[in-house]
């Protein structure tokens, strides 16, 4: 009788041509993945910015008056109901709103204020 000896697994070798192309694929996805984040995350603050404009008018028609604050909830609070800030598609606020009113304009920041996010720091800016 002849004993044959059943190949049961992988080699070496072949273990580690996996990894390695496993650890290519991954050092180009997870930049790619992130940058998609952050254009995601840079929209919140656009939409954002968008829905602020259209308060700020509907306001000016309402009041004669622009709103105005220092953060994001003293913008929502003097908006008179008219603006609040939307979550993300994370489900957080990722950027401080900001609004200055002179004389017959105004202007409004968005600053990316959570740590450790892809917008961290970034600065948005609107104005009329």
């Amino acid at each position: 009788m002849i004993d044959k000896k059943l190949n049961n697994g992988f080699t070496l070798i072949e273990i580690l041509i996996s990894m390695a192309i496993l650890g290519i694929l991954a050092a180009i996805a997870i930049p790619a993945y992130n940058g998609y984040i952050k254009v995601a995350r840079m929209s919140e603050a656009h939409n954002n910015l968008a829905a602020l404009r259209l308060a700020e008018e509907e306001n000016y028609l309402e009041t004669n008056l622009y709103f105005f604050g220092n953060n994001t909830a003293e913008v929502a609070s003097y908006s008179n109901g008219l603006w609040s800030a939307a979550k993300g598609s994370d489900g957080f606020v990722n950027f401080d709103y900001v609004v200055t009113a002179s004389g017959g304009g105004w202007s409004a920041t968005a600053t990316g204020d959570r740590a450790g996010t892809s917008v961290f720091g970034e600065v948005v800016p609107m104005s009329k």
